[in-house]
């Protein structure tokens, strides 16, 4: 009877891998982690605790927003006033301050770009450029996240960063 059972268990963790397409590289999809996990639960021994599938590579890795190792700059230490309206505001710095990443979205003709200006003790300028299509210029329907780097002389600290159009 044993025998029967074990080659019952046998076949289905040998089923359950076919259709999971275990012969592909460990770690190639999802697969390989389900077919991994039924054999794992159905070869444990009772009352021993059974692992867990194994950690994410993804974990506490952003896919949107903020990327890891980068830092927000205050709202009020961004000086957005003379930009025209539609302008790219959002601003994030390396930890080490010494370079500032302003964020924002570019689609179709939609092209965005920025350099840094003057930079004293008290203020940094950052020129914004937002170039678009000739009025009626037929233009792809697309949106893409973009990071522009503006590399500093010295570490932000607590100076202002000036956002002006240019």
């Amino acid at each position: 009877m044993k025998l029967l059972g074990a080659g019952l268990l046998l076949l289905t963790a040998t089923a359950c891998a076919a259709n999971s397409g275990a012969g592909a590289p460990a770690g190639s999809g999802p697969e390989s982690v389900s077919s991994t996990m039924s054999v794992t639960s159905a070869t444990a021994v009772p009352g021993t605790p059974t692992p867990g599938p194994p950690p994410s590579q993804t974990v506490g890795r952003p896919t949107q927003g903020i990327a890891p190792g980068d830092d927000v700059i205050a709202e009020t230490q961004v000086d957005a006033r003379a930009l025209p309206e539609g302008y790219p505001r959002s601003l994030t710095r390396s930890l080490d301050g010494k370079t500032l990443i302003l964020q924002a979205e570019e689609g179709g003709c939609r092209r965005v770009s920025a350099r840094v200006g003057e930079q004293t003790a008290q203020h940094v300028v950052v020129l914004v450029a937002v170039a678009s299509a000739p009025k009626g210029q037929m233009c792809p329907d697309y949106l893409k996240e973009i990071t522009v780097p503006l590399a500093l002389a010295e570490p932000l600290g607590s100076r202002t960063v000036v956002l002006r159009q240019g």
